[in-house]
């Protein structure tokens, strides 16, 4: 099954973990963004307008990444938008179905912090590895799809950056 391989890479690439932290409830101006709405992935998010959308089909999950033009000596800010589709063929709750692809993965538990999306339960874990810290959103999207977010930024930078916490306050499901 895709979701659990996808699931088990994710935890591999960590090297060590850490506790996430709760989001800070109060959001930035966001009224000049860009919204991205898309109907086959069931969702619309807020981004600054300077960002750029990129789309990956093909055989795996559908995603959707949202970037800042790189720039030179600056970190490069992205976030991805994933759907694993049938990834919750029991229809379990978020945390069932995520305590259950740990199970699968045979190796230590991630500490994970309880949030939501757009009013959603969710589960958020964060690791820390090569290739930065990242932070992962698991929700359902409806019964048997889950919707993920994935953002990496440097390990240095130990808060989730206010970008990126607006950009996930943002996101907005259609039913």
């Amino acid at each position: 099954m895709w979701g659990r391989q996808s699931f088990a890479a994710a935890l591999a690439f960590g090297a060590a973990i850490t506790i996430a932290f709760a989001e800070s409830p109060t959001q930035s101006d966001i009224s000049r963004w860009k919204t991205y709405r898309n109907e086959t992935m069931g969702f619309e998010a807020r981004y600054p307008r300077n960002w750029h959308l990129r789309t990956v089909k093909g055989t795996g999950p559908e995603t959707v990444s949202i970037e800042e033009t790189p720039e030179v000596g600056k970190p490069h800010l992205a976030v991805q938008f994933w759907i694993q589709r049938q990834a919750n063929p029991q229809g379990l709750s978020i945390d069932q179905w995520y305590a259950d692809q740990l199970r699968a993965t045979k190796s230590a538990p991630p500490p994970t912090t309880n949030t939501s999306i757009s009013g959603r339960p969710a589960v958020r874990m964060e690791a820390v590895g090569a290739l930065g810290r990242t932070f992962q959103f698991f929700t359902s999207l409806n019964k048997k799809d889950i919707f993920e977010i994935t953002i990496t930024q440097p390990s240095s930078q130990t808060q989730l950056d206010r970008t990126y916490q607006d950009i996930v306050s943002s996101v907005r499901f259609i039913d």
